[in-house]
């Protein structure tokens, strides 16, 4: 090829690929001005593998409902880490359900519940709820960040709320299956930055989001293979040790542990019970620890409870459901 031959190629790609950047830059603007992005950020961990990147402003991907992170990557207003005098606090571990996905901080039920449980207390004592449910954690993940973290919060109670049923994402986990996580977790929050990501990838393909997910992250915990032997004989020993073990650690530290159980809009009318329901009632049963269940108040009203074209997560009114059910239960505890 002759050198002005090639001069004016190499000048076309580059003319292209400026072009293609302002283009991609144009998009990104027009996206985030019609309200795509700026969705919340998690940070790589060795034994979480992923949570909540501290002091950040951001919004529900889905309804675009405002998150404020706090200093310690928990989902509300700042506190201080020691718990001050007069004070009852109560700890919600959870996932997506918990931290409230489409929801504002004051429509999750851990909002609701600061409310109601503060009219129980009076003026004798001041309650804090502190929302610490993490998108997509399994219930080893919360046992791990609850021995590490939440019990030097000095919570009065723990509330466990929902959990992915994936086993994966433990302590027994191999290191290496850690690392190449780690990558991942980097990689995807370096992508959730765009407003381009966000829309296309997260949104208008989010079926095909959904399957390419689960071929690195096995949903069903009888195809994980971590524990082979153990899920053919008993798939959900890990979830049930990880409860039992949260619930043995909360009584030894003097914290009152209650067990919520969260139905999907297909467990109101199944046939049998959930497996976490199962599982919560197991251990309720097994260490005499309250088992908080809302499926008669929810039930009949269906569908209209959860969010838009989700059969999983619950709207606000649904929250206030939980949260009602919720501040029953703990009603002699935090009682004058």
């Amino acid at each position: 090829m002759k050198p002005p031959r090639l001069k004016r190629l190499l000048q076309n790609l580059a003319l292209s690929a400026v072009s293609l950047l302002l283009c991609v830059g144009l998009l990104e603007l027009v996206l985030r001005w019609c309200g795509f992005g700026n969705v919340e950020i998690y940070e790589p961990d060795p034994k979480l593998f992923w949570k909540l990147k501290p002091q950040q402003d951001c919004y529900t991907k889905v309804d675009r409902k405002p998150v404020h992170i706090n200093a310690h990557g928990i989902r509300g207003p700042e506190f201080p880490a020691i718990k001050p005098p007069n004070t009852i606090r109560i700890l919600c571990l959870g996932d997506s359900r918990t931290f409230g996905w489409g929801l504002s901080e004051p429509e999750t039920y851990s909002g609701v519940l600061a409310r109601l449980a503060q009219q129980i207390a009076g003026t004798k004592s001041r309650v804090e709820v502190i929302n610490a449910g993490v998108n997509a954690w399994s219930y080893p993940q919360m046992l791990a960040y609850f021995r590490d973290t939440g019990l030097q919060f000095g919570p009065d109670i723990v509330i466990l709320g929902g959990a992915n049923f994936w086993t994966q994402f433990s302590e027994q986990s191999s290191a290496d299956f850690v690392k190449k996580f780690m990558t991942r977790v980097r990689l995807k929050n370096f992508l959730r930055r765009f407003a381009v990501y966000h829309y296309v990838v997260e949104v208008k393909l989010n079926e095909f989001y959904s399957r390419y997910r689960t071929k690195f992250i096995p949903v069903d915990p009888e195809l994980d293979t971590l524990f082979k032997d153990q899920q053919r004989k008993d798939p959900d020993a890990v979830f049930r040790g990880a409860i039992e073990e949260l619930c043995r650690l909360a009584l030894s530290h003097g914290v009152k542990p209650l067990l919520l159980y969260l139905p999907a809009l297909d467990d109101l009318n199944a046939p049998k019970p959930s497996r976490d329901l199962v599982v919560k009632t197991a251990v309720s049963r097994a260490l005499n620890v309250p088992l908080t269940d809302p499926t008669p108040e929810i039930a009949p009203r269906g569908i209209s409870l959860y969010l838009d074209h989700d059969p999983v997560h619950l709207n606000a009114e649904g929250n206030r459901i939980i949260a009602r059910k919720l501040s029953a239960s703990i009603t002699n505890w935090v009682s004058p």
